[in-house]
């Protein structure tokens, strides 16, 4: 399965990097049962989806899709809202407005967002993708401290470069695609991600080297 998804990922291209193929790619490495080598692959492996993730993230907010960041980034892939006296949850309707997903299920007449407030309470099922992964790595024990700190970083920089575009978008909403006059766009490129894939080849590489060779270290590993 490691293999597998290796050689998934290596062939993706850029334009069709999405949240659902990172999530099936994550599914495939998580329900595989047999590992080709260490633990460690596994999470070289995790490592190379997240590059992936933190890739696509920063080319969303780069071109100013702002939905499309913020569902990898901070809204939850998955929510239910339980009701009371209802023992089936609903799960929610990612971007559509709670207030009309549930109109139907309030009293008439009643407003539909004190109701919610009143008799229904929330649970995240799933959270947002890249910070999920995120805590996963973090957690493995497996991985540098350097290379998880690269990590946050660069999703740190996602975040900035949202709001700076959200900002620009007030004026212009193709911002930084166009309204950018050719004084700033030094000032706009340094606010951008500008991700590539040199970390994501080296673990791939790194991965190989240690399929090949035991004794084989990674530099992303913590106890190489």
């Amino acid at each position: 399965m490691l293999l597998l998804t290796r050689d998934l990922l290596d062939q993706v291209f850029d334009h069709n990097l999405n949240e659902e193929f990172l999530i099936d790619q994550l599914d495939h490495l998580e329900s595989s049962r047999e590992l080709d080598g260490p633990v460690e692959l596994y999470w070289l492996s995790m490592s190379r989806i997240m590059e992936l993730a933190l890739l696509c993230a920063g080319n969303y907010a780069d071109f100013g899709q702002i939905r499309d960041v913020a569902d990898l980034m901070v809204n939850p892939r998955h929510t239910e809202v339980h009701i009371n006296g209802i023992w089936e949850p609903v799960r929610v309707k990612r971007h559509e407005r709670m207030t009309k997903q549930f109109a139907d299920y309030a009293p008439a007449g009643t407003n539909v967002r004190e109701w919610l407030r009143d008799n229904t309470h929330l649970v995240h099922v799933k959270g947002p993708l890249i910070p999920n992964l995120y805590d996963k790595l973090k957690g493995a024990d497996s991985l540098s401290e350097s290379y998880i700190s690269s990590v946050y970083s660069r999703m740190q920089k996602i975040s900035e470069t949202m709001a700076f575009v959200m900002q620009g978008q007030r004026m212009n909403p193709n911002y930084p695609l166009s309204g950018v006059f050719s004084k700033e766009k030094e000032f706009v490129e340094a606010n951008l991600c500008r991700y590539n894939r040199n970390q994501f080849r080296q673990i791939g590489t790194d991965i190989s080297g240690m399929l090949k060779d035991d004794k084989y270290c990674s530099s992303f590993l913590k106890f190489s």
